[in-house]
């Protein structure tokens, strides 16, 4: 099958040991099975082994399972060591796969994928991605011809579905890559999707119940919807070619499928496991990229609007869709969700998508025309039964009751949910075309629940209709309709949803706490009523029934907590207070039950709402949190249990909630470090293999560990033991963390500085830090630099005088990363050229001499003075254009003490270069002063001025669109602009400031010099200077502008009124306590 490789590779290569070892892997002996892994593992990179299990796992003469071991051999080196072209001693690849390897494996890698096992291919097939992703098109030059040579109805089956599985992957390559990096996707479509159209008109006319023939429509379709997920290619534009095209995917979905697959005379479960069948799979795949499709380009007038001039094909093909496809496709998924209400069978995903096409439909005028009559059977006989509980729920509920819980509340299970699809159609129905629906549909409604109450209504289709008028209830407590329905919504919740509370039925217990939760604000207004509500869904929290006790416990979060104004709601003290420790208690035993982040979430509110009475249960409480988080870590070990893990990161939350309540009793945190310094030293530690299990929990592990190292009155030994951990975990794998993990290393260095100095290898630990980052070229971001130099600086001002060895190493890195690889972005360059000026504070000669063995001097001034002036030239406006650099307060400041500390130094020490720039740093001082004081005058300003009415819309307000309009007040962002930003991070051209900004606040930046006067400062040193050296000064004073000259002696007539009003305002802080 495969040609020969190189001789050389062939010779050096034993197949037949490598054959011998394939099968030992597949030994039950674990010694054989350990000697063969072994055997293997050795042979990585040498020349022509790749090749030789490239062979093996080709061979019609190997057995299965042995083809199968190899292509897992195989596909591992692929994914792994692809990519690298040369070699990589630091991080253990001290080899590359053999250019000779590469030819072979590109030359026959086709073939192999045509030829391959069913059992092997997938392996082959993802081989094939990597490869594909980085050699395609320049390194595989004649693949995508012999691909579309295979593209023919009088090939081999077999060898069709390999072909097309081929240009699947390289379709898939291209799927979410930006636009200018999307051209190749044009050049592939053009040779092979004419090709495919014959095909997928053979597979359309193949025998009902053809699964291979399913099989190789359904990659053919996913192709397409790699092409144009993103964008539609310059090929699929021509008009013909995109119809021709829109024919096939309406066919597909009108195409009948096999009896098997009807589901006629099938339980619940067995109709569920139809929908993986491939029949169904390609409807599926097709209705999912005319959803796209109708998503993207179904409103013209947007489409042109966001694609502009450059894009008018698309534009053209948004009025195609709009104009000729919309309505006929809006038919075809009436139709099909129809079927449902005669009985018939349609998987779920499938009418999510449909459910999903129609909502679009809802908001186009052209569209709603044509479904503005049948909205009403749509919403009653279609999507209102979805809503309802039904035996599926029911066997669920009794059997297995978590799961109920867990399935009820998964948003990742909303995804797939109908119920959820229809539900959020109807939210839409009602919310845009409102005159004709939203009454309609609460009679409707409200029927089914008069007649349950009355005795003649089915539970389930008052569950129903609870769960249909709950999730209109944002669009009701809106005020335009609040206003019109209020009244009547009082009267529905009093007379036919509270009552329910009661019911006999478990779920209609739990549907009736979430609607009144649903509703909270206009419960609200009755204060009665919201009491007696919130008292009837605590006792619900003792129900027999745990779905209920769930329930309850998350209705009652919605009841306590106010989300606009961050607090308690009025008058919940009274009925939460008398019972909060029972109520705690009650929620843990649930937690206990069924560990879930919506439990912790409520855990979460109570501990931030009533923190003046968690003192007696702080230590409790906390004990209770750590014991679950480390029983939910556990749980998760790595396989993927999304619930458990998510559970986890909410009791860290509530932990941190806690730690905040508490932060006016600071002992209390003395009392909670037993639970939490075992927690924090499980996620940085490693397991006995080496590995970091707990990684994911990095982030709100630190935050705990910060609350501990400043709030606490004390480091004790206890949190100082983390330390090391901490830092070792950065070396190990949390590099990216640096951010997080600055926060305490800057409360070990300031509030436990004695002890951190103690041991000279704490600094040392700390440079080492400063030098991964500072001297790793690639793997550190201008992001990272700026972390390292808010590092170092925590390190220098809480050290003062006390770490003069590591001040000239800092200065080499510094300079050595504006040699190597100088910063691009001005908020990297201002945080380099502060860790300079912290140095120049910290030793102003020692600094000097450093840059001046460095050879340094003349560049750091000469960048630093040139960003002190440097201004934003695209800023339009009145006025000079914003600095660029040192934007906030504290840069400035820092900029400050650093220069004017260089006014100490007797002038015949300073470099030349520097006595020769006095003047330039001298009046550069008076301008930073003078920048300064302008700030805090504009901040004045602006705090005056914050009172702006916050007038925006409320996001669920009701549209109630015309008939005859579209609405297209609401614009989806271009996913064009977002990918290719997000492309720029992964390749390295950006960073996430690109995509959020720059700018640093440093409002509540806390520093050992916040209570350094750097007016004063800079007066004292300069008239040290004067004193000094008289003559040399005013020479510096005489160079000075006339304008700059008068600043200056402003600023120092200014200083004894400063000192004396900066002494008052200690004085009175004092008094004041």
């Amino acid at each position: 099958i495969l040609q020969s490789p190189p001789g050389r590779m062939a010779a050096a290569m034993d197949l037949n040991a490598i054959y011998a070892a394939l099968q030992g892997t597949l030994s039950q002996n674990q010694q054989e099975r350990q000697a063969a892994e072994a055997a293997l593992k050795s042979l990585e990179g040498t020349p022509g082994y790749i090749s030789a299990l490239f062979r093996i796992l080709n061979s019609k003469e190997a057995s299965l399972e042995v083809r199968q071991a190899g292509i897992i051999y195989f596909k591992n080196l692929v994914l792994k060591n692809w990519e690298r072209e040369t070699p990589q001693q630091d991080e253990g690849h001290n080899w590359v796969i053999a250019e000779d390897d590469r030819a072979f494996i590109r030359q026959n890698m086709l073939e192999a994928l045509v030829s391959s096992h069913p059992l092997c291919r997938p392996q082959v097939a993802e081989s094939l991605k990597k490869i594909a992703s980085i050699d395609f098109p320049a390194k595989l030059p004649g693949f995508l011809e012999q691909v579309a040579a295979r593209l023919d109805p009088s090939v081999p089956p077999d060898e069709i579905h390999g072909a097309l599985i081929a240009l699947r992957v390289l379709t898939k390559n291209y799927e979410y890559k930006s636009s200018e990096k999307r051209k190749a996707i044009n050049d592939i479509l053009a040779v092979t999707f004419p090709r495919l159209v014959p095909l997928m008109e053979a597979t359309l006319a193949a025998p009902l119940g053809d699964e291979k023939a399913a099989e190789m429509q359904k990659v053919m379709i996913k192709s397409l919807w790699s092409a144009v997920h993103q964008s539609i290619p310059l090929y699929l534009q021509d008009p013909a070619i995109f119809m021709q095209w829109m024919g096939l995917l309406y066919r597909v979905i009108e195409a009948p499928v096999p009896e098997a697959a009807q589901g006629v005379g099938q339980s619940a479960d067995e109709r569920k496991e139809l929908g993986n069948l491939v029949f169904w799979k390609c409807k599926r795949w097709a209705a999912h990229i005319l959803h796209r499709l109708f998503q993207k380009y179904g409103n013209p007038k947007l489409s042109e609007k966001q694609l502009g001039e450059e894009r008018q094909g698309e534009v053209a093909i948004s009025r195609a869709f709009h104009d000729q496809l919309a309505n006929q496709f809006l038919q075809m998924f009436m139709s099909l969700l129809a079927t449902i209400s005669n009985g018939g069978f349609i998987p779920e995903r499938l009418v999510v998508e449909a459910s999903n096409y129609i909502m679009i439909a809802v908001t186009l005028a052209i569209t709603w025309t044509q479904l503005k009559p049948n909205a009403g059977v749509l919403i009653t006989q279609v999507l209102f039964p979805m809503l309802c509980f039904d035996a599926a729920d029911q066997e669920l509920w009794n059997d297995d009751p978590q799961e109920f819980v867990r399935k009820s509340n998964d948003i990742m299970e909303d995804f797939a949910s109908q119920r959820v699809a229809a539900s959020n159609l109807i939210i839409d129905l009602c919310k845009k075309r409102t005159a004709s629906t939203l009454l309609p549909t609460l009679e409707f409604c409200v029927a089914h629940l008069k007649a349950y109450n009355a005795g003649s209504g089915e539970a389930r289709l008052a569950d129903g209709a609870l769960l249909c008028i709950g999730s209109l209830s944002s669009s009701l407590q809106e005020k335009k309709m609040a206003a019109q329905y209020e009244a009547q919504v009082t009267w529905l919740l009093k007379e036919l949803v509270a009552p329910l509370i009661k019911a006999p039925l478990g779920h209609l217990r739990s549907r009736a706490a979430w609607i009144l939760a649903q509703f909270v604000k206009t419960v609200l207004k009755d204060q009665p009523f919201f009491q007696a509500c919130t008292r009837e869904i605590m006792t619900l929290l003792r129900d027999a029934d745990l779905p209920v006790r769930f329930q309850a416990a998350v209705a009652l979060r919605g009841l306590i907590y106010d989300p606009e104004r961050s607090t308690a709601r009025p008058h919940i003290e009274p009925i939460i207070g008398p019972v909060f420790p029972e109520l705690l208690e009650v929620l843990f035993n649930l937690i206990d039950e069924i560990g879930s982040d919506e439990l912790i979430a409520t855990l979460e509110v109570l501990i931030e709402c009533f923190a003046d009475k968690m003192a007696p249960y702080a230590q409790a409480l906390c004990e209770r949190l750590s014991q679950h988080f480390l029983r939910l870590a556990a749980q998760d070990n790595g396989e993927g249990d999304e619930e458990a893990s998510f559970a986890a990161c909410q009791c860290c939350r509530a932990i941190t909630t806690l730690l905040e309540s508490i932060k006016k009793t600071p002992q209390l945190y003395l009392q909670l470090e037993p639970s939490l310094v075992p927690l924090i030293q499980t996620v940085l530690s490693p397991d006995p293999a080496g590995d970091y299990p707990y990684m994911e929990y990095m982030e709100d592990c630190l935050e705990i560990l910060t609350y501990l190292t400043y709030y606490a009155p004390t480091i004790t030994d206890g949190v100082w033991s983390l330390y090391n951990p901490l830092c070792q975990s950065f070396f190990d794998w949390a590099f990216d963390y640096l951010s997080n993990i600055n926060l305490p290393l800057d409360n070990y260095i300031s509030r436990c500085n004695e002890r951190f100095l103690s041991d000279g290898e704490n600094v040392q630990t700390i440079y080492k830090i400063l030098r991964t980052v500072l001297e790793t070229d690639e793997q550190s971001s201008e992001r990272d630099c700026v972390e390292a130099a808010k590092l170092a600086e925590s390190l220098i001002l809480n050290c003062m005088g006390k770490i003069d060895a590591v001040i000239p190493p800092i200065l080499a890195l510094v300079v050595q990363r504006f040699r190597n690889n100088a910063p691009q972005k001005e908020f990297c360059r201002s945080e380099l050229l502060k860790l300079v000026s912290n140095c120049l504070y910290y030793n102003p000669t020692g600094t000097l001499m450093a840059l001046e063995q460095q050879g340094a001097t003349n560049d750091v001034f000469k960048v630093w003075l040139e960003s002190l002036q440097a201004r934003d030239q695209t800023t339009e406006g009145e006025g000079l254009p914003p600095k660029t650099h040192f934007k906030g307060q504290h840069d400035k400041k820092v900029c400050i003490l650093g220069l004017s500390s260089i006014l100490r130094v007797p002038v015949a020490q300073l470099p030349p270069a520097v006595q020769a720039g006095l003047p330039f740093i001298l009046a550069a001082l008076v301008e930073l002063l003078q920048d300064m004081e302008n700030d805090r005058k504009k901040a004045d300003e602006e705090e005056d001025d914050d009172d702006d009415d916050d007038e925006d819309g409320e996001e669920n307000a009701v549209l109630d669109v015309n008939d005859d309009e579209d609405e297209d007040h609401v614009e989806e962002q271009d996913m064009d602009d977002v990918l290719y930003k997000l492309s720029q991070l992964r390749d390295g051209d950006g960073t996430w400031d690109d995509l959020f900004g720059d700018e640093e606040d440093d409002d509540e930046y806390s520093s050992p010099i916040d209570d350094i006067d750097e007016l004063i400062f800079f007066v004292e040193n300069f008239t040290l200077l004067q004193t000094n050296f008289p003559a040399e000064t005013q020479q510096v004073r005489g160079s000075l502008p006339a304008e700059r000259e008068q600043l200056l002696q402003a600023i120092i007539n200014s200083a004894p009124q400063r000192a004396a009003d900066n002494a008052a305002k200690k004085e009175a802080e004092k008094a004041a306590g």
